[in-house]
């Protein structure tokens, strides 16, 4: 094998690609990362059995060849080598790398137990990688965080002709929202769910790219769905199992409402809960009148309180949350004013953009002894 590429297009894919290298791999050669020569195309590929990373290396091919190169040793000397040409070749197990005066070799594998990646054969839907990606943002942050249920780590896609609903909960918050399907070639009223995990890694390869659209495969049969993204492909196992019937969390009425500006919610809560750390992260919003109060206590720091204005329909009440929760939705809104809903202090409580643009975001309140 033997390959010349620029060191700024080395650096660039191989920090796309180590995106696949788990941090605790389940198999030694999972640590490496695989790169393949063939007379056609130079590819990059890493893979921790959840995310694949595929990428078409741009390079000058002199000689066929293939091997696995531990990941991080790698693209650790890469990143230090300076602009300009880089001339790499093997011999067996060895790769050599050349540059400006500096001369490495690393240790390498046989490719042969590197896992086979899928490939993408036919592209059913395009996304406008903007959008996909907000929507990411909003959805994911309901995603559960363990694996007690794995149907929870991922997010719900119910797709149509022209849209995508999207939905998250892990079982105490609920995000649901609607992504906009520029092409697609893809049966109606199929659902699958993907993991939340790599919806999160796909955003981030697309703002790194800054790439307009990108391509989706679902392959049923190999329970996969593949990304395509100019040179690149990512991969990624689908979640088997059914979602919970997210639209009976759904509340469509509401006995209070209240619209305040979400910006001085946001620092509200993030003052409160600096005292509600000690107290399982509790923070109470209080309808007062045309008033919403913000209010965390600790027996051992102390107590905060906040006063926001307000435009409040129906009766004063008092909802406990859980701080994070909050947080986390009011930290990927960028909307000037929040609208909440609720029928009750032990009810789901419903959060939209005044705007309602089709997101809508349920956080189930916290049960106090008070």
């Amino acid at each position: 094998m033997k390959i010349t590429v620029q060191s700024t297009d080395l650096k660039k894919y191989l920090g796309i690609v180590n995106r696949g290298i788990g941090s605790r791999p389940q198999l030694p050669i999972l640590s490496g990362m695989l790169l393949r020569v063939t007379k056609d195309e130079v590819n990059l590929v890493s893979t921790d059995l959840e995310v694949s990373f595929w990428v078409r290396l741009p390079a000058k091919i002199e000689e066929e060849g293939e091997m696995v190169v531990p990941a991080k040793l790698f693209s650790e000397l890469v990143a230090s080598l300076p602009i300009g040409v880089v001339e790499l070749s093997a011999n067996k197990e060895t790769l050599k790398i050349e540059a400006k005066g500096i001369s490495s070799e690393i240790m390498g594998q046989s490719a042969e137990d590197f896992p086979s990646i899928p490939r993408a054969k036919k592209i059913q839907l395009t996304l406008k990688s903007g959008e996909f990606r907000q929507k990411m943002d909003r959805v994911c942050i309901s995603a559960a965080r363990d694996d007690t249920r794995p149907v929870l780590t991922g997010v719900l896609w119910e797709l149509s002709e022209k849209r995508s609903v999207l939905a998250a909960t892990d079982g105490y918050r609920l995000s649901v929202d609607k992504l906009e399907v520029a092409k697609s070639g893809i049966e109606k009223d199929t659902r699958f769910i993907l993991p939340a995990r790599s919806l999160s890694e796909i955003s981030k390869v697309l703002g790194e790219t800054g790439e307009d659209s990108f391509g989706v495969e679902f392959d049923k049969e190999n329970q996969q769905v593949i990304f395509t993204i100019t040179d690149m492909e990512v991969s990624s196992r689908l979640i088997a199992g059914e979602f919970p019937p997210y639209q009976q969390i759904m509340p469509n009425t509401y006995s209070t409402k209240a619209v305040f500006n979400r910006e001085e919610l946001l620092e509200a809560v993030k003052r409160a809960n600096l005292f509600a750390r000690d107290n399982a992260n509790i923070v109470k919003m209080i309808i007062e009148g045309e008033k919403l109060i913000i209010k965390a206590e600790s027996s051992q720091l102390g107590s905060n309180s906040s006063e926001l204005e307000a435009e409040v329909e129906g009766e004063g009440l008092t909802v406990a949350f859980n701080a994070r929760y909050l947080l986390d939705y009011l930290a990927v809104n960028n909307v000037e004013r929040v609208v909440w809903e609720t029928e009750g202090e032990l009810k789901p409580s419903v959060f939209k953009r005044e705007d309602n643009d089709g997101w809508v975001q349920v956080i189930m309140p916290v049960r106090t002894q008070n």
